[in-house]
């Protein structure tokens, strides 16, 4: 796998002496890497037979938690999960020493541990019983068809199989999209998407994104930077938007087919392999020109040529991943 990434890099976490990466550079091209995860001042490399953890040029492989099966990491902590249901917790100030947290969610002996998402205020875990939990807390919701949890720093989102959006942590900043900024504790759907099939989420620092199968992109929450795109190439003067918008981008006849989200930037990738993007550009997280914030989706880069996997994002930083 390809990396190209650009934004900050004052840790070395990308594995280059710049300290910003003003432009799309393909990065750990020694490596057969298949996954990234990239954090304020560590990257997480998933490569053909392990894991590695990335900071100022030291190289620390994840072995001791057995096979690794799933893995989220905020700026403190790595949280991994692994072929045999175990729940790992890694202090990033103590990264020789995993723990296995795993008795304090209290499993049943016939439940197993799937999914794992965290942000800087949660961790959620989903078994294949269809239970979560706010770790160490056990949710009410049950539901044995989600399959994708994805948090921001102080909420979460879960998709199911059938194209239904739930919501649940802190509200102050619209990112739960319920049309108010209160906090829930349970998930709740999204009546705003019902009926409105959804295939991917992506969630950033306090907003928050969802993908039809028909391309249309919606975004809600904290706006503060121009992350949810709503400026029509002006500065928008909505710092917070409770309900979902369609977003309308420059190239209105094309479908959006990936999107990803760092703490106040998103990047989308449409159905011609251009990438746009909007939000805080402080780090040259979307593109080197001199600007700061992005309040519309502007185009970044042309991947044409390119067989682009996924899209990512750091907390400043975003990735394209390419076969």
């Amino acid at each position: 796998m390809k990396l190209l990434c650009n934004g900050f890099n004052l840790y070395r976490q990308l594995g280059t002496t710049d300290l910003v990466l003003e432009k799309f550079t393909e990065i750990f091209g020694g490596y057969s890497v298949n996954d990234i995860n990239i954090n304020h001042s560590f990257s997480v490399l998933k490569t053909d037979g392990s894991y590695k953890v990335i900071c100022r040029n030291k190289q620390i492989c994840l072995s001791s938690c057995g096979k690794i099966i799933k893995m989220c990491c905020n700026d403190e902590r790595i949280i991994l999960v692994n072929d045999k249901g175990k729940l790992f917790k890694i202090d990033f100030a103590n990264i020789d020493t995993p723990c296995d947290i795993s008795n304090i969610l209290n499993l049943p002996c016939n439940e197993q541990i799937v999914n794992v998402s965290c942000g800087s205020k949660l961790t959620i875990v989903y078994s294949d019983k269809g239970s979560l939990y706010n770790v160490p807390n056990k949710l009410v919701f049950n539901s044995e068809n989600i399959v994708d949890i994805q948090c921001g720093r102080e909420h979460c989102l879960l998709l199911d199989k059938f194209g239904n959006v739930y919501t649940f942590g802190r509200g102050s900043r619209g990112q739960l999209g319920h049309g108010q900024l209160d906090d829930t504790s349970e998930p709740v759907q999204v009546e705003a998407l019902g009926g409105i099939k959804i295939t991917q989420i992506a969630t950033g620092g306090w907003h928050s994104c969802a993908l039809s199968k028909d391309g249309d992109l919606y975004t809600w929450g904290w706006n503060g930077n121009g992350q949810l795109g709503l400026g029509n190439g002006e500065e928008s003067n909505v710092s917070v938007m409770a309900s979902q918008h369609v977003v309308d981008l420059p190239d209105s006849q094309r479908n959006v087919v990936q999107v990803a989200c760092g703490n106040r930037h998103t990047i989308v990738l449409l159905d011609n392999n251009h990438l746009f993007g909007c939000g805080w550009n402080k780090y040259k997280q979307l593109t080197g020109i001199d600007k700061e914030n992005f309040h519309s989706f502007t185009y970044l880069h042309d991947f044409l040529g390119e067989n682009v996997v996924a899209l990512k994002c750091g907390p400043w930083n975003s990735v394209v991943l390419c076969k």
